[in-house]
C-alpha cells in the first residue's frame, strides 16, 4: 500500500472542508428560502430523489421547480446534518449524513423530520457540488404541542 504524500493528504481534507460546505448551503437555501444559494450547489445534470410523496428531479430546472414548490408547502424548515462520513476520490466524492428537521407546513401544522442523505459529488467545474442526493426520510410526524410563528410562544414554561 503507497502511502499518500502530505499534499495529497491535504488535498483530501481541503475537498472534504469544501464538501461539509456544499451540504450545509444545502440546508442553509431551503431554510433561508434562498434559491440561488440552493442552486448553486448542484451539477447541471444533477439528481435529487427526495421519495414520497415529492419523486425524483433529474435536472437543475426540475430540482428549481422542486425547491419552489417545497418553498411554498413547507414555508419554514429548520435542517441539521449530523453523522457525515466523506470519501474523496480524486475530483469525486460520496457522503452520507443524517439529518434532523423541523418544519412548518402551509397550514400552520409543525413537523418533526428525520432522514438520511446518500450524496455523490464532483469538483468538475473547481467546485464541489451534487451529482446526486438520495434522500430517505424515516418520518415526518406533526407535533403535538404545535408552535406558531411568533417566537415569544416558542418557549414552553411547562418544562
Amino acid at each position: 500500500m503507497a502511502t499518500k504524500t502530505v499534499e495529497e493528504r491535504l488535498a483530501v481534507l481541503e475537498a472534504r472542508e469544501a464538501i461539509k460546505e456544499t451540504i450545509a448551503n444545502y440546508c442553509h437555501g431551503v431554510d433561508k428560502a434562498d434559491e440561488a444559494l440552493f442552486m448553486e450547489q448542484w451539477e447541471e445534470g444533477a439528481v435529487w430523489d427526495i421519495g414520497a410523496p415529492w419523486g425524483v428531479c433529474r435536472n437543475k430546472e426540475e430540482i428549481r421547480n422542486m425547491i419552489r414548490a417545497i418553498f411554498q408547502g413547507l414555508p419554514e424548515t429548520h435542517h441539521w446534518t449530523t453523522n457525515t462520513t466523506i470519501e474523496v476520490n480524486g475530483g469525486e466524492a460520496t457522503a452520507v449524513s443524517d439529518v434532523w428537521a423541523t418544519a412548518t407546513n402551509a397550514k400552520g401544522v409543525p413537523l418533526l423530520i428525520s432522514a438520511t442523505y446518500w450524496d455523490r459529488l464532483s469538483n468538475r467545474t473547481g467546485k464541489w457540488r451534487f451529482v446526486e442526493r438520495k434522500v430517505k426520510i424515516f418520518f415526518m410526524t406533526p407535533v403535538l404541542e404545535p408552535w406558531s410563528d411568533r417566537s415569544e410562544t416558542r418557549i414552553n414554561p411547562k418544562m
